[in-house]
């Protein structure tokens, strides 16, 4: 896979993640429930800032970009995708509010998750000819 692929794949996932919380932030103003337990400004942020973090990929900056998607394992890992793993294992679902709003919580950080660890590692030619 090129960089440019891959970069492209973690934009849909930056994306999604923003679009995820934008949605919940407007289903609040609107005196909803938020979809999870993740606020959703802070939640839009990190998607923003790990949006920013992309931009050494863009330009070709190969081991800055590896070392922040190595932090984002880590953090979105953790926040993304563990968090709301052990809080359904716990019983509590009631912090989001549907099974479809927590399968798109996981859903969406899962697929970035695996563009994380694809760039963190490596695995891509910064040729765009591969």
């Amino acid at each position: 896979m090129t960089l440019k692929k891959l970069l492209i794949l973690q934009v849909i996932y930056a994306v999604l993640g923003v679009g995820y919380n934008v949605i919940s932030y407007l289903i609040v103003s609107a005196g909803g429930e938020a979809l999870s337990s993740t606020v959703p400004v802070v939640g839009g942020a990190y998607m923003l800032g790990y949006g920013v973090c992309l931009i050494p990929g863009f330009f070709k900056k190969v081991v800055p970009y590896r070392v922040l998607m190595g932090a984002a394992i880590f953090i979105f890992g953790y926040g993304g995708v563990v968090k709301h793993i052990l809080n359904a294992a716990g019983g509590h679902t009631d912090l989001y509010s549907s099974k479809i709003a927590f399968i798109l919580a996981v859903g969406i950080n899962v697929f970035g998750l695996v563009w994380n660890i694809w760039a963190a590692t490596g695995r891509f030619s910064v040729d765009e000819r591969a």
